[in-house]
């Protein structure tokens, strides 16, 4: 096992025992706000380049007030918090070579395989608990969002206002998310990070896709469509677990 190999491991451990998690991310200070907390109002987690911006930012351009949002860890310890305290929770998901793929060109540092035993890891330990969320596939939070947050309101009670998904509510969305993202990378647009889909990143998930037919990556491969394909429905839908 390589450096790499054994931090990359250890991450993922840590990550799926929430007394763990939770001790060394709230030392954190970047962290802290995106945690769950006793005051959290839902949580909008899944695996990296799986929608995750888009939901949180359409999910807080919706709603006439503030709400407490737990996001952007992508480590199922906040799914197994949420569960225990009765949170209301949406999982995120995405057929995973193409989160995968996508993953790897924003951090060209990560293997494909990495990238591969990470979703499964999520995914596996997130499917203990479905009883406890509702999941949305890629598909339908970019094509139809309001569709999900009412199955979520559905599940848990909850009056979160839906999302209109219209073009102009749309572009609003994108327009707030490349607004953040040159704020953090001092005016620059990266077509290769930013959380909306471009050229650049689909020329790229081409060329890396022969990087899948590796004999260790495509059992990965297997493995994480597996537990996707146990969420229910493929093809755009979701539905409440």
């Amino acid at each position: 096992m390589t450096k790499g190999d054994a931090r990359e491991w250890a991450r993922r451990y840590v990550g799926r025992h929430p007394f763990l998690f939770y001790n060394f991310y709230r030392l954190r200070p970047g962290y802290r706000d995106l945690l769950v907390e006793r005051r959290t109002q839902i949580v909008i987690e899944g695996f990296p380049r799986s929608g995750n911006t888009f939901a949180v930012v359409a999910f807080e351009q919706a709603q006439r007030e503030s709400v407490r949002v737990a996001h952007h860890l992508h480590m199922p310890a906040q799914v197994i918090r949420a569960a225990r305290w009765g949170i209301p929770t949406l999982l995120l998901a995405r057929e995973p070579t193409d989160a995968a793929l996508s993953w790897v060109i924003r951090e060209p540092g990560v293997p494909i395989r990495q990238a591969l035993k990470h979703y499964v890891s999520f995914y596996e330990k997130a499917a203990e608990y479905r009883d406890a969320l509702v999941v949305g596939f890629f598909e339908e939070v970019t094509r139809d969002y309001g569709t999900v947050l009412e199955r979520v309101n559905a599940k848990f009670g909850t009056r979160f206002s839906s999302f209109v998904h219209s073009e102009d509510n749309v572009n609003c969305v994108f327009d707030r998310i490349e607004e953040v993202h040159r704020t953090m990378h001092g005016g620059r647009l990266d077509e290769k990070v930013i959380a909306h889909p471009s050229a650049v990143k689909a020329g790229l998930k081409d060329a890396l896709k022969k990087e899948l037919e590796a004999p260790e990556v495509r059992e990965l491969t297997a493995r994480a469509e597996a537990v996707y394909d146990s969420f229910g429905p493929v093809g755009g839908r979701s539905r409440v677990l």
